[in-house]
């Protein structure tokens, strides 16, 4: 409903706001650093996060106001991925996990660039584990089904047209809460050593308060196509959608 609603204030003003809104569509990847921060895991003796990487890729709409200001819907579908060593093992273990998003973004855009800033909420899919010793397991029991994360970003524009543009950015995010559930803190998790019968040893120095976040940073490609705009085609004529030719 947040979105229903948010979709028909935009259209309200834009046609009160007359022929200077303005509406464009494409599709966006995205590669780059992914992971889950978690204080426990840095404060263990030997298991440690390795840098790891994810992509996403999805369909997106811009609400355009003039020149410069304009809300982004957008959806995606995503693979993340935090990989740790530990007891000379390299990777010992690998977790992934699937997700759907919805992001909404507002974006100022200015002199060829633009920075942007939003809310990106996620649909975990799947978790896995792949483990050096015992293989791959499914664990999405015990993760939780969603979370919000904060986004910012920025970027330029590379090339294009009045109507067709290709941008390259970058955007970071942030959860704002726990990824892992009650289950998966019971079995301590993200550290994992002694699968798969779940029976982990409590490892040193071990807080159940602190939560484990996910975490992106990555570039962005986008390839968008602006199709309309509102106006009216004689002045007694209602504001309607025009297409661009």
């Amino acid at each position: 409903m947040k979105y229903v609603l948010t979709l028909s204030i935009v259209f309200a003003l834009a046609v009160a706001g007359q022929s200077q809104w303005w509406f464009d569509a494409g599709v966006s990847g995205a590669w780059g650093a992914t992971g889950l921060i978690d204080n426990n895991v840095y404060d263990h003796g030997s298991y440690k996060q390795k840098l790891s990487s994810g992509t996403s890729f999805g369909g997106r709409l811009g609400i355009n106001y003039g020149y410069h200001t304009g809300l982004v819907l957008e959806y995606s579908g995503a693979t993340s991925e935090q990989q740790y060593n530990d007891m000379g093992l390299t990777p010992f273990n690998t977790f992934q996990w699937k997700h759907n998003n919805i992001t909404t973004m507002f974006r100022y855009s200015g002199n060829g660039a633009y920075v942007e800033f939003g809310a990106h909420f996620s649909n975990v899919k799947e978790v896995t584990i792949e483990n050096a010793s015992w293989g791959v397991l499914d664990k999405t029991a015990n993760f939780e089904d969603n979370y919000t994360s904060g986004v910012f970003g920025f970027g330029s524009y590379l090339m294009g047209s009045d109507l067709l543009t290709i941008n390259l950015g970058a955007r970071i995010y942030w959860a704002f809460g726990d990824i892992v559930n009650e289950t998966g803190k019971g079995y301590y998790y993200p550290i994992v050593r002694n699968q798969p019968d779940n029976q982990n040893p409590q490892p040193g120095n071990w807080d159940p308060s602190v939560k484990t976040h996910a975490a992106a940073v990555q570039l962005r490609l986008e390839i968008n196509y602006a199709f309309g705009h509102f106006a009216k085609e004689g002045c007694h004529d209602r504001w309607k959608l025009i297409l661009f030719q």
